[in-house]
């Protein structure tokens, strides 16, 4: 097994340019779209240097998350990979062993709900003096999405690649469309070091944030239906054509690669969610595909995928 190289690291982190991310930590996931937010979030001349910034969107649809920072590292072992239908490695899937601690998802949390529609923040733990010196290595990102409860609206809102992609499917008999969020793109950081908003949680772990305002850019959209007390979501995002997506899962198995009208797609499990994803080449665009729920079984989710996924 070849050895953790952190120059490897630093070039792998500035390929990164998107990243969505579910409520299950221990599962990872990034993309090859979210360093470009990334540099942008850590444009600011007082942010910490010594470490990459880890951005989480919390929506209920997601691929997840992959913590780069100095504290941590992940199991490396043989990718297992997904194909296109013309041979093209689309998707790398590989074990990691990450997990972010409890009180930070906590804070994450904390934080999403003081933003407004579609801002993002930057949260910084250490005390207030590590912060401002930017010597904290343990940094994260958070989002808050532009909800919508009527699909007429949520179609209207659609702009970019999104606007043509897979989100109108017809869903399988009993789910009824529940509500949607839009997740948009941010201005980079103005350099303003009075910006820090500081607090500490009831156990007193120290952090502080900063927030970034949205742009009209839409970089991910999350569809929920329902069907009794079952919620499936259902999320699309983008990314430059021939990118591949990376997947980082607790028990990788190549027995999780399955067929979906042609297409490669990899199904995971846990005690809290079950997904399954799939990356598809356009033209212009790669879409980023994935499908979650909390109580769905492996065939509903492919039943599911198949409505989204056209037939060969």
């Amino acid at each position: 097994m070849k050895g953790y190289d952190s120059c490897e690291e630093t070039v792998e982190i500035r390929r990164l340019k998107s990243l969505i991310n579910t409520e299950y930590y221990p599962r990872r996931d990034y993309s090859d779209k979210i360093m470009k937010q990334i540099e942008q979030l850590g444009s600011s001349q007082h942010a910490p240097r010594k470490a990459p910034i880890l951005s989480v969107k919390r929506v209920a649809v997601v691929i997840g998350i992959i913590l780069l920072t100095s504290g941590f590292t992940y199991a490396a072992k043989e990718w297992l990979n997904l194909r296109d239908k013309a041979g093209n490695t689309v998707m790398e899937i590989k074990q990691t062993e990450l997990s972010i601690p409890a009180e930070q998802t906590r804070v994450l949390a904390e934080v999403k709900a003081n933003l407004a529609p579609g801002e993002s923040a930057v949260v910084y733990f250490g005390s207030k003096e590590e912060v401002q010196q930017g010597t904290t290595d343990q940094i994260l990102w958070t989002q808050a999405p532009v909800k919508y409860e009527d699909w007429n609206s949520f179609k209207t809102a659609l702009r970019g690649p999104l606007a043509n992609s897979r989100l109108s499917i017809d869903v399988p008999d009993g789910y009824e469309f529940q509500g949607a969020e839009i997740y948009l793109n941010y201005l980079p950081s103005d350099g303003d070091g009075n910006s820090f908003i500081f607090a500490q949680m009831p156990d007193g772990l120290e952090y502080a944030y900063s927030t970034r305002q949205p742009v009209g850019q839409i970089t991910s959209a999350s569809l929920t239906y329902r069907n009794g007390e079952q919620d499936i979501c259902y999320n699309v995002s983008y990314s430059e054509k021939n990118t591949v997506t990376r997947f980082f899962d607790m028990e990788p198995s190549k027995d999780a690669i399955v067929n979906v009208n042609g297409t490669e797609a990899y199904y995971y499990s846990s005690d809290s969610e079950a997904g399954l994803l799939w990356v598809d080449n356009g033209e212009s665009v790669s879409m980023e595909y994935m499908i979650t729920g909390t109580a769905a079984t492996k065939q509903q989710l492919i039943e599911f995928a198949k409505r989204a996924i056209p037939a060969e």
